[in-house]
């Protein structure tokens, strides 16, 4: 807003902002800092997952979680979600990504698995384990 008299902007409003470069960067490398902290604190492995084999023992109708009881485990038929098209192995050694692993095709059971287990720290707010990669192992 000006003033009538002068023309000249009004006390404390000003026209452009001036952040020096040596902030911008700053600012920059606080958001990664910040952000890397976030993700090292959700997961409870600091995102390394847990390579466990096993035994499918359902799998839903719609392909995104499974019942899967691990060797020596005691969490037998324990569900755990799928993250979408993850990426997988089958028992020739031939690696995909970007389809849904065969072995755990929807409303199957029985099939020999090796997962890929990220353990994320849960608030109550969805899954504390979610499955991240598979390899197929008959």
């Amino acid at each position: 807003m000006t003033t009538p008299a002068t023309g000249h902007l009004s006390p404390g409003l000003s026209r452009s902002l001036r952040v020096p470069v040596w902030a911008l960067l700053l600012m920059v490398v606080a958001g990664v800092l910040l952000g890397g902290a976030a993700t090292w604190g959700m997961t409870a492995d600091n995102g390394k997952p847990a390579i466990v084999q096993g035994t499918v023992t359902a799998v839903n109708s719609d392909g995104t979680a499974i019942g899967f009881t691990a060797d020596g485990g005691d969490r037998d038929g324990e569900g755990l979600p799928l993250v979408a098209d993850i990426p997988w192995t089958d028992a020739a050694g031939e690696t995909y990504g970007g389809t849904r692993p065969t072995c755990l095709a929807p409303g199957s059971f029985g099939q020999r698995v090796e997962l890929g287990i990220l353990t994320i720290r849960d608030s109550g707010h969805g899954p504390s384990r979610v499955v991240v990669w598979a390899h197929c192992l008959a």
